[in-house]
């Protein structure tokens, strides 16, 4: 797949751009995040060799690469989440969406708003057709997000994702080109 050209979007109240180096504390601290550990696939214990590859390598690895857009999401000048484009292969045209917020960045509608702007671009400049969303089933928070932007649940995809070595069911729901349900301002 071509490259993807590190990009960065805004929203009235979120910055989101490539990670860089300087992120690195902030992944760190976010992933060793109980909630993260908890329904992400994050290595566990996540240590700082951990964060430093993935800003210094990973992420700009996948941007080069064409397989994924992954964006540090900002708020108030702190990162506040990670929102991810995964393209499938072999059609490039099909993407898996990922997400977490830190902790202090819950409840206020930080992941919605940016799932909400990198879907939009995933469709519009990146050609995405379909876009699908997996999480492990139980993770309320990732689904409201999920219902939110209109995904349109598919059912229950059973030992799909192996999670901490344990083969774990997965809640699975897609959005269309055209389908997305943007969300009103933000309370804050």
């Amino acid at each position: 797949m071509p490259a993807i050209p590190p990009t960065t979007l805004r929203t009235d109240r979120l910055l989101l751009r490539a990670f860089t180096s300087d992120d690195e504390d902030a992944v760190l601290a976010a992933c060793e995040d109980a909630e993260i550990q908890r329904w992400t696939t994050v290595p566990s214990p996540y240590r700082r060799a951990h964060a430093r590859a993935f800003v210094r390598e990973l992420v700009p690895s996948w941007w080069a690469e064409g397989s994924a857009a992954v964006f540090a999401v900002e708020r108030r000048g702190e990162l506040a989440a990670c929102v991810g484009l995964h393209r499938r292969r072999p059609d490039p045209a099909v993407a898996e969406i990922g997400f977490w917020c830190a902790p202090g960045h819950r409840g206020r509608g930080v992941v919605t708003e940016a799932v909400a702007e990198v879907a939009a671009w995933g469709f519009d400049q990146l050609g995405l057709a379909r876009l699908e969303w997996y999480a492990e089933v139980g993770n309320l928070a990732s689904r409201r997000v999920a219902d939110k932007l209109g995904f349109a649940p598919e059912g229950v995809a059973r030992g799909l994702i192996a999670h901490r070595g344990v083969r774990v069911d997965v809640w699975c729901a897609a959005l269309l080109a055209g389908e997305l349900v943007r969300p009103g301002p933000p309370s804050d």
